[in-house]
């Protein structure tokens, strides 16, 4: 029960962090304005993306969509089939479903995936803008990939 309760815990929480996030960046944030957390590293700023990754085929969001809504069903899957006393793997399941529902809601409801996280150092080197549901996922897969890669498995404390 505690490994379902991981999965459905951290999954939940994911999508509320991504969507609550978005809400408040995008209907308290100026269209073409940024807030500046950390200067020369870290601002806040209001961005959509139409296509997938970095911004790659846009104008696809219905292909998109359907995509989106196959890799919820994969992950499901994946984690009915997966063992399921390992806490890690719960956890990161749980993140990469979580940050998947939180995209393909915003492509649902806005045509495109909103993204407010924009990492640079000074003017030189940036990364494309990104939201928690993209986070979510890249360290969802990082768990997976290191759970995959350890010797010794975390189990839940019985």
């Amino acid at each position: 029960m505690k490994s379902t309760a991981t999965f459905a815990i951290a999954a939940a929480s994911g999508v509320i962090a991504d969507i609550v996030s978005k809400w408040l960046v995008f209907s308290n944030l100026e269209k073409f304005g940024k807030l500046i957390v950390i200067p020369s590293v870290l601002n806040i700023l209001r961005s959509t993306n139409e296509g997938v990754v970095f911004g790659l085929f846009p104008g696809r969001t219905s292909a998109f969509i359907v995509f989106s809504a196959i890799a919820i069903v994969v992950i499901l899957f994946i984690y009915i089939k997966s063992d399921k006393t390992i806490f890690t793997s719960n956890l990161a399941l749980g993140l990469v479903l979580s940050g998947a529902i939180g995209n393909l809601w915003d492509r649902v409801w806005f045509g495109c995936v909103r993204d407010f996280i924009d990492l640079h150092i000074g003017n030189k080197y940036h990364w494309p803008t990104f939201n928690i549901a993209d986070s979510l996922i890249c360290v969802g897969v990082f768990l997976l990939i290191f759970t995959s890669f350890s010797a010794t498995k975390t189990k839940e404390p019985a």
